[in-house]
């Protein structure tokens, strides 16, 4: 089975993805569609894994398996096709466990890449203080990736999480280029703030420009490669609480899951890189951690509540036709991330 990508910009995706909880209980119990439309929906396969799960699953429009691939690691942040229909996954690599990030949502600090027979071609692994893997990646090439990372830094005689942002080569794990969120953002704690106070939960990159969510500051930034300057500061004027998953839409505009959009409440936001909100969706999906959007190819937009475990295609027009959706309930199991409608050619 030949799959290309309908989009190649996220998860996860439905990035997206905070919390990890684990359980022995896999896999969808009940499937339900809106078929009232469903010539509406747009053509393909959706990707997504579930948090604590070894299993990365692709399904057709019914919620049905057309492929699964299997790990001894567990998933722990986003998962995405590459254009050679390997899959890259973000996994728990078991020597976090004692690590000073352990307790940290998604904490992961292993890349690994598998083949058509869930054989590992590839993998890295960061797992010390000085950088930890955890939340999203990209691809940004066949051989170059673009990660979060954690680094352990004294501040003000306290400890705290800063951020660092690296591109690797593949070819030999090597870091080519980094960001620090405390030295060259200048983004530093105050003395209210926790350790893991800027909690960066998704990354995307386009055009030498690298867009970053804090969940902890409830804002997206633009870092331009070159400069490693922050070029813009995203807050959907001060709308965006607790957000997952912001992507670089061809428009030029950004694309996120706002979670907390209001009570109980949660929306995806199509924002300016003025700040303004140009499109917005909310309805009955909430999701108050983990979760995404990604805009396809259609128009259309692929909404991931994740806490739900409720995949939802929308269109532009947010009308609540077209809808795509499954509820998967699963005791105790969060979904991580869906991500990346895909088609057969």
């Amino acid at each position: 089975m030949k799959i290309n990508y309908l989009n190649i910009s996220l998860l996860l995706v439905l990035l997206f993805l905070v919390s990890a909880c684990e359980s022995d209980e896999v896999g969808p119990t009940e499937t339900e569609i809106d078929t009232e439309s469903s010539s509406s929906i747009t053509d393909g396969y959706v990707l997504f894994s579930y948090i604590g799960d070894s299993t990365t699953h692709l399904i057709d429009s019914l919620g049905v398996d057309v492929k699964t691939w299997s790990s001894e690691y567990t998933s722990s942040g986003g998962s995405y096709l590459s254009e050679n229909n390997t899959l890259l996954r973000m996994a728990k690599s078991p020597l976090v466990n004692n690590s000073s990030f352990a307790t940290g949502g998604l904490v992961a600090g292993r890349i690994e890449e598998l083949d058509d027979d869930s054989q590992v071609i590839w993998s890295i692994e960061r797992t010390s203080d000085e950088a930890t893997f955890h939340h999203d990646f990209k691809q940004i090439d066949d051989t170059t990736i673009i990660a979060l990372t954690w680094q352990l830094r004294e501040y003000n005689n306290s400890d705290y999480w800063n951020e660092v942002v690296v591109i690797i080569d593949k070819t030999d794990n090597a870091v080519l280029w980094e960001w620090s969120a405390m030295d060259d953002g200048n983004i530093v704690p105050n003395n209210t703030n926790k350790a893991d106070y800027l909690h960066f939960n998704s990354v995307d990159y386009k055009d030498g420009n690298i867009l970053i969510s804090s969940r902890g500051q409830n804002t997206l930034y633009v870092v331009n490669k070159d400069s490693k300057s922050i070029t813009q500061t995203i807050t959907a004027s001060g709308a965006l609480s607790g957000q997952h998953d912001a992507t670089f839409l061809d428009n030029g505009n950004l694309l996120v899951f706002n979670n907390e959009a209001g009570t109980n409440t949660s929306a995806v936001l199509e924002i300016t890189l003025t700040d303004e909100v140009v499109w917005s969706y909310s309805n009955t999906f909430y999701s108050d951690h983990i979760s995404g959007a990604q805009r396809l190819e259609s128009g259309h937009t692929l909404i991931c509540s994740g806490v739900e475990g409720r995949f939802i295609e929308v269109t532009e027009q947010t009308m609540r036709f077209g809808i795509l959706r499954h509820k998967l309930q699963i005791k105790s199991l969060k979904f991580l991330k869906c991500v990346r409608t895909l088609v057969i050619s």
